[in-house]
């Protein structure tokens, strides 16, 4: 069984170097620089407007890697920022229609990646293959 487990781990560290190749060439297409900047434009809108920590807690990153990467976003017109309405010292991120228009043609590569990568998995399989991967990423936060 350790075997088993070691062979699990590293098949992660295969995958991850391989979707991450994968998707370093799709956001370049649509004129982004990271995975990252896909993860956050994704993230603020799923969630309308977020608060930078909230989005750093999300990322699992520092807050001065978020400034960062958000003030990239900001200069690209992306995303916006503004002041909380409730809590003045926290600062809130919207997405921009321009970045409305990144994210767009992001899904329809990310779809075109998805049907090739997946078609390997029926439904059900898809379904527990993200349930025990949730669970694992869960587990790892931790």
């Amino acid at each position: 069984m350790v075997n088993v487990k070691t062979n699990i781990t590293l098949d992660f560290l295969r995958i991850s170097n391989l979707l991450n190749r994968y998707g370093a060439k799709m956001v370049s297409e649509v004129g982004l620089n990271s995975i990252q900047q896909w993860v956050i434009l994704r993230t603020i809108i799923e969630r309308e407007d977020i608060s930078i920590g909230e989005l750093k807690e999300e990322m699992l990153v520092t807050k001065q890697n978020m400034t960062g990467m958000i003030n990239r976003l900001q200069q690209s017109n992306l995303v916006t920022l503004f002041q909380d309405s409730e809590d003045k010292r926290r600062t809130r991120v919207k997405i921009t229609e321009e970045g409305i228009g990144v994210y767009e043609q992001l899904k329809s590569l990310r779809n075109e990646f998805n049907d090739k990568t997946y078609h390997i998995y029926n439904d059900q399989e898809i379904v527990l293959l993200s349930d025990l991967l949730n669970r694992l990423v869960e587990h790892l936060k931790e």
